[in-house]
């Protein structure tokens, strides 16, 4: 039953400290794996319109309202709230819900930044509006079961597209049907998103959408893989050589894996994330790249991903603030460009434990060499 559900006691408790008479958690219907999407964590179900809320009264009614009307029935098979409404006309149905669920004074609202201004008009005409994103953030920081499961799930999918790219990586494939093989392995494991970037050449400076050039030998072929899967995101970074690499090269990916196994030391909850990316670049700069390190090269040495990460898309860099948590996802790599060989990637996901990190995918940090 809703009423027993565990996410709708917390709002009740949340609502009734703040003197709140209600809940109002927004989507735009977009997904990335930096902004997290707090309607698809709260409701657990994804939304495809345009405009979809959650609202939440502090005696416990709650309702789900979805764009396009014809999306109701699959909400109500996926999500935890019972009473699931469609509408063709968000704002009056919006603020229709509102006024039967009494709000009318002050209410908490998550997500009104991805708000057009007609809807947050609209309801501010009958309602204080407090933005709350953070409650969704907290509430995440403490897993259940079924979520930490999903993540894991979100990390076995990750190896498969890792799996399917180095298959696929040969002498004549463009990188558009290389990430379409990884696209099709990725959603026949269960992924309900993929968000994969890669590069391929001689000398690659960044990584990007797939484009229309084939893979040569000798080239140097970076991913990232992130999978998403309910809700939950998992990244992994790879690079892969197609044909024999110069051992200049094996010598330089050897110095990124032993930053990343430096970097992931310190990772336990209440370590200083800042001291992730302190160790990581100290092995790089020992090795003579300091000065690459830090922008224009690199930007940051791993970032949040998901609900209930660091922060909202927030990056581990030296001057990160705050200390790790547990039950955080987290992406650390030492994704590094250098002179002689150009950018590469290594780097995963951990679950950050009171006593150190569960890494959520198997696929080995190392040099991947694709014979030809």
């Amino acid at each position: 039953m809703a009423q027993d559900h565990v996410k709708l006691k917390k709002t009740i408790d949340f609502l009734n400290k703040r003197d709140l008479d209600g809940l109002i958690i927004y989507s735009n219907g977009t997904c990335n794996i930096l902004g997290p999407k707090y309607l698809y964590y709260f409701a657990e179900f994804r939304p495809l319109g345009p405009n979809n809320a959650a609202v939440v009264a502090k005696n416990g009614e709650s309702a789900l309202l979805v764009e396009p009307k014809w999306d109701a029935d699959r909400a109500g098979r996926h999500s935890w709230i019972e009473d699931v409404r469609g509408t063709s006309d968000f704002s009056k149905d919006l603020v229709d819900l509102m006024n039967a669920l009494g709000l009318n004074n002050q209410v908490g609202v998550v997500a009104s930044g991805e708000m057009t201004e007609d809807i947050y008009s609209e309801i501010e005409k009958i309602i204080r509006i407090e933005p709350v994103d953070e409650f969704i953030q907290d509430m995440a920081r403490e897993k259940t079961e079924k979520e930490l499961a999903i993540a894991r799930k979100a990390g076995r999918i990750a190896d498969v597209g890792f799996e399917t790219f180095l298959k696929h990586a040969r002498i004549g494939i463009s990188e558009y049907e290389l990430l379409a093989e990884m696209e099709l392995a990725m959603r026949s494991a269960g992924a309900d998103d993929n968000f994969n970037l890669m590069s391929s050449g001689k000398h690659n400076y960044h990584m990007h959408n797939a484009t229309d050039r084939r893979l040569t030998y000798g080239d140097i072929v970076i991913g990232e893989i992130t999978a998403a899967c309910e809700g939950q995101f998992v990244q992994l970074c790879r690079t892969v050589v197609v044909g024999e690499p110069e051992p200049l090269l094996k010598e330089k990916y050897e110095m990124l894996a032993k930053a990343l196994d430096a970097a992931i030391q310190p990772v336990k909850s209440g370590a200083p994330a800042a001291q992730i990316s302190i160790d990581m670049n100290k092995v790089i700069s020992d090795a003579g790249y300091a000065k690459y390190c830090y922008p224009p090269y690199m930007r940051a040495r791993g970032h949040g991903i998901g609900v209930g990460s660091i922060a909202p898309g927030g990056v581990i860099d030296d001057n990160a603030e705050g200390t790790l948590e547990r039950d955080q996802v987290i992406v650390i790599h030492p994704n590094q460009y250098l002179p002689e060989t150009g950018y590469l990637a290594c780097g995963e996901t951990f679950l950050v434990t009171d006593t150190g990190f569960e890494r959520l995918s198997e696929t080995e940090s190392k040099l991947y060499i694709k014979g030809v």
